[in-house]
């Protein structure tokens, strides 16, 4: 396959280890060069030495703080991929409004904040690409989650809304709604009961195999590049076939 991202500029939020990594890896294999974002210093700088990406240190807790510490850079971009996020297990009436406010902050407004400092460049280069990882918990059947999930519907409808305004000067938007996929955040917020959990997952899949951080970052790869060229405005839903009873 050819490579389509040779001198293309990415983005990834997230980009400490989990789904970030692995989209960095399967963006920089087809020739992007990759910037990556995260808080979490030294597991950052330590990915980042391991594939050969550029790394910055920035909390998404404070979208503005982003956009200065991104400085200049936002004018190169031709990726924009919000991969972070935070997922607080709480019922309903145990959040106060101010973890209520920091899980939207770091899940989506910082998103939007991102999305203002890229477009400039990517309008005067007439092409770009922004995904926006969003989850199949948008279908409601999960349970104390609610700040987390307020946060993915803000992102898929921003998602929509974007591409409509940004497909005039040749940037698409699009979203990638992963499954329940093994990273070090699931085993963080499942700890407890994570087989029970993965049981759970595999009864409900009509694939009765875990997928990987590899099958989203296949995805985005797909709709980051020219393979994706004419797609804009869509959520692609990677998770082996999720349904409810």
């Amino acid at each position: 396959m050819a490579r389509m991202l040779d001198g293309r500029k990415a983005l990834i939020t997230g980009g400490a280890g989990g789904l970030g990594e692995a989209q960095a890896a399967a963006l920089i294999s087809d020739g992007a060069d990759v910037l990556l974002l995260d808080n979490r210093a030294d597991g950052l700088a330590e990915v980042a030495a391991r594939l050969g990406a550029d790394y910055l240190v920035a909390d998404l807790a404070d979208p503005a703080g982003c956009v200065v510490a991104l400085g200049q850079k936002a004018d190169e971009l031709d990726i924009l991929i919000n991969n972070a996020a935070i997922n607080p297990l709480k019922p309903i009436e145990a959040y106060d409004l101010a973890e209520f406010t920091r899980v939207q902050t770091v899940n989506a407004t910082a998103a939007f904040a991102l999305v203002q400092a890229v477009i400039p460049g990517m309008k005067r280069r007439g092409r770009g690409a922004i995904l926006n990882i969003c989850s199949v918990t948008l279908s409601g059947w999960w349970a104390d989650m609610v700040p987390y999930i307020a946060s993915k519907g803000t992102l898929l409808g921003m998602t929509r809304a974007m591409a409509r305004e940004l497909g005039p000067a040749g940037i698409r938007v699009n979203a990638i709604s992963p499954g329940a996929i093994p990273t070090p955040l699931e085993r963080e917020v499942w700890a407890a009961k994570l087989a029970e959990y993965e049981a759970y997952l595999l009864d409900r899949q009509a694939l009765k195999f875990r997928g990987s951080a590899e099958d989203i970052a296949q995805a985005a790869l797909f709709l980051a590049s020219d393979r994706g060229r004419f797609i804009t405005g869509q959520n692609l839903v990677v998770d082996g076939g999720w349904w409810m009873q």
